[in-house]
């Protein structure tokens, strides 16, 4: 009996470990990414963001964000407004070619729903994006930069971002399936 009861003792104890170096990691990724940010973005929103980076497994240590398996990772935050309600959006390009291929950054954006709650959008590869103009009230459309000159253009629909386009930067440079939409450029 004793033994079970030391046993659940360490057990407990373990677990008030693990939940306080994860709260002190949330806290950590909240520092690091909105220091200079922190007047645009509510608070809740910022703690929200970074505690689903930190389960996402991106950690800080020595006040630079890392990766348990690749090391420090750049990482760039954009606070923009995609939808003209003057409410943040955060933009998140982070990462290295280790954590994100050939790319070499990962792209995530975070939309604040109707109920304060936090949502996690995208989550791919990316060497870039641009912000295309809003038309109307809708939200603005994406452009995702690659590698390349086929470019993918997201648009949201419902509150969720999803392919819409492809974009050609130059002639010829998306051979595009059947079915599929294509938007040459200038």
């Amino acid at each position: 009996m004793k033994v079970w009861v030391t046993l659940g003792v360490v057990c407990a104890c373990l677990v008030l470990q693990t939940a306080k170096a994860e709260t002190d990691q949330t806290q950590a990724m909240q520092a690091l990414l909105f220091s200079d940010k922190d007047s645009r973005v509510p608070a809740v929103m910022q703690a929200s963001i970074a505690a689903q980076l930190v389960e996402k497994g991106w950690q800080v240590q020595n006040n630079k964000m890392t990766d348990a398996k690749c090391g420090v990772v750049p990482q760039q935050l954009d606070v923009v407004d995609l939808n003209a309600d003057g409410k943040p959006e955060v933009m998140l390009l982070v990462g290295n070619a280790c954590t994100s291929g050939k790319i070499g950054q990962t792209i995530y954006l975070f939309t604040q729903q109707a109920d304060g709650s936090v949502q996690r959008q995208l989550g791919f590869s990316a060497a870039g994006y641009k912000v295309l103009p809003q038309k109307g009230n809708d939200w603005a459309g994406l452009l995702f930069l690659g590698t390349g000159d086929c470019q993918p253009v997201w648009a949201n629909v419902n509150g969720r971002y999803n392919f819409h386009h492809l974009y050609e930067a130059s002639k010829d440079a998306c051979k595009v399936p059947a079915g599929m939409s294509l938007h040459h450029g200038d």
